[in-house]
């Protein structure tokens, strides 16, 4: 039945206003407007548009493809349903439709069929079969059978060698970023691997030997098609949260922790893009935010008189997008004889040379310990209690900073507890590797030892 719809929707595409109940049904050179009190006479121009499949239509749409429209109920399919129901049209019957939903849901399961949900559309676009707007949605799905999925799987995976030779991959400068004053934290193996965990698509597939090749056949040959990741790796910014990563793998894969202990890696913020423009394409990373931190903005931050969030920035009473950041404004002020421009910045000197860095906050509360500090070295100014604070995400700030701020010097400043927990971990770090140490010694002395005992005992020389 949903087939038999294919040929109409392939060429009309309707639109409803709910405003005016005007029906619009448009060709690609001609449009036909028709008003709801004449919906008689749309009747019967849709019976006259009634299709029924002949062997071929049925062939390909067997054994070569099917495309299947899922909309939401509206009159003019409502009418075309029960027509075809009437005149005996349906293509599914008892246990047949059964067939097909299990065999649908599988491949759909399985990553077969493509799916593509339009969010927007243009209405001078006449190649897109199906748009209702409003309230109204579709989902598309192209069900591509037997030997057609492998051939588009091969065309798909030449267009993607093409992309990847051709697709310049953006570069991020940060030369004017101090990267290594943003530190992210990961896990990783004992060999420095990043633990990377399966993908919600790899979860669902069955893990059959069969189902193994066929995914192997797909990472082999037709990697990335549909741009379904295989692995998802994690990287914070809040150490905790790692730390509550780290305890959650051991707990659920204990036997496996126990014999490849975790590690808890500490790098630099350039590592995430560097992951994320990598060229294994099976793989996708995810920078996670300051967990705590966008909880405090959601319920308490956003609705201070002293900040405001950038135009771009999506947020709302229980959202917000990215891990947040924070930059104190500067402000006019006047002293006892004049007015004068104040901005925050951190000054360091590096190759005998005094920078100006602009501070870059990711917790609110360590903007206010800086601010106040601030005021207590500039007192002769009357600066206000709480300075005004523009918010962004720390995404969103790279990605207008490459475009816009390269005059600029920028600083990360982490919270005090972040700081606290890397100096923790490296005093830990230093007595596990000293510990190390002593023991590879005492094994080598030991073995040394051995050698020089077992040379004087035997007559057969021993070789050093």
């Amino acid at each position: 039945m949903m087939t038999l719809m294919q040929a109409m929707f392939e060429n009309y595409y309707q639109y409803l206003n709910n405003e005016n109940t005007l029906i619009f049904i448009a060709k690609s050179n001609k449009n036909l407007y028709v008003s709801s009190s004449k919906l008689l006479n749309l009747n019967k121009y849709v019976e006259s548009k009634f299709i029924s499949r002949n062997f071929w239509n049925k062939f390909i749409n067997q054994y070569w493809q099917e495309t299947i429209f899922i909309s939401t109920t509206n009159t003019l399919s409502e009418n075309y349903i029960n027509k075809l129901k009437t005149n005996g049209l349906s293509i599914y019957k008892e246990n047949d439709y059964k067939h097909f939903l299990f065999s649908f849901s599988k491949d759909l399961i399985n990553g077969k069929i493509h799916v593509s949900l339009e969010k927007d559309y243009n209405r001078e676009e006449a190649n897109i079969p199906l748009v209702i707007y409003k309230k109204n949605k579709y989902i598309k799905y192209i069900w591509r059978k037997g030997i057609n999925w492998h051939i588009s799987c091969l065309y798909f995976k030449y267009l993607s060698i093409k992309n990847k030779f051709l697709k310049k991959i953006p570069l991020i400068d940060f030369t004017n970023i101090n990267v290594n004053s943003l530190p992210i934290f990961t896990i990783s193996n004992q060999n420095n691997k990043l633990i990377m965990a399966e993908s919600a698509d790899q979860i669902l597939i069955e893990k059959h030997f069969l189902q193994l090749i066929y995914n192997w056949y797909n990472v082999i040959s037709l990697k990335n098609i549909y741009l379904k990741k295989l692995y998802t790796g994690l990287l914070f910014i809040n150490p905790e949260d790692a730390l509550e990563y780290k305890d959650y793998i051991t707990y659920k894969y204990l036997q496996s922790s126990q014999n490849n202990p975790l590690k808890f890696f500490i790098g630099q913020f350039n590592l995430y893009y560097k992951l994320l423009y990598s060229t294994a394409s099976s793989k996708e990373f995810r920078l996670i935010p300051d967990l705590k931190e966008v909880s405090d903005f959601v319920y308490k931050y956003q609705y201070y008189k002293n900040i405001y969030c950038d135009k771009q920035q999506k947020y709302g009473k229980n959202y917000f997008q990215g891990q947040p950041i924070y930059i104190i404004e500067p402000l006019f002020i006047k002293n006892i004889n004049k007015q004068k421009k104040i901005d925050y910045f951190y000054t360091f000197k590096e190759n005998n040379k005094i920078i100006n860095y602009k501070a870059i906050f990711l917790n609110y509360e360590t903007a206010l310990i800086a601010w106040n500090k601030f005021k207590a070295e500039y007192s002769h100014y009357k600066l206000p209690k709480k300075p005004c604070i523009y918010v962004s995400n720390l995404e969103n700030f790279i990605k207008i900073y490459n475009k816009t701020n390269k005059n600029f010097h920028f600083i990360f400043v982490p919270s005090p507890q972040t700081y606290n927990f890397i100096k923790s971990q490296k005093q830990f770090q230093d007595k596990s590797d000293l510990k190390h140490m002593l023991i590879d010694k005492s094994l080598y002395l030991k073995s040394l030892c051995q050698r020089f005992i077992w040379s004087l005992t035997s007559r057969q020389p021993i070789n050093w």
